[in-house]
């Protein structure tokens, strides 16, 4: 199922993240086609820039997320017969990952989300909902439950 030669992962250091790149290195792999690891490094908060003293501590939050979201890439994708990169853009993540597939004519589009329930699940905008009503390409949601940290 051929529809172009670049599969597009939504990586963000997180575990919903990681089973997206998992499940679009699959893809890659069967159709033989390139993969792109993007992650979306999010613009400044209007809270954040207001509060100076706390923007270099979200700044480290944000270079923190884009060395997990790399590493995860390098220990998963390193075995596979698979050409890939990882990129980093600005901006929200939607928009970026649909711009991002409408300039490289990707075929697909794999984000992670996680399943939430009761009010989480209402007062969380996920951006793979949005992604998956307004893209150029076929999207793949993967989902991931959202389990509580329990140690």
């Amino acid at each position: 199922m051929d529809y172009g030669g670049v599969v597009l992962a939504g990586v963000d250091g997180t575990d919903s993240g990681r089973a997206a790149l998992q499940t679009a290195a699959a893809e890659a792999v069967s159709g033989g086609l390139r993969l792109v690891a993007l992650h979306v490094r999010r613009s400044p908060r209007p809270l954040e820039l207001m509060a100076w003293e706390a923007y270099p501590l979200a700044e480290q939050w944000r270079d923190e997320l884009e060395l997990e979201a790399w590493l995860q890439c390098a220990l998963l994708l390193a075995d596979l017969p698979l050409e890939w990169e990882y990129a980093v853009v600005d901006g929200e993540p939607a928009p970026a990952l649909r711009s991002y597939a409408a300039d490289r004519a990707a075929c697909a589009v794999f984000v992670g989300s996680r399943i939430r329930t009761g009010w989480a699940a209402r007062l969380h905008r996920c951006p793979a909902l949005d992604l998956e009503r307004r893209s150029p390409c076929r999207v793949r949601v993967v989902r991931f439950p959202d389990v509580p940290n329990t140690v």
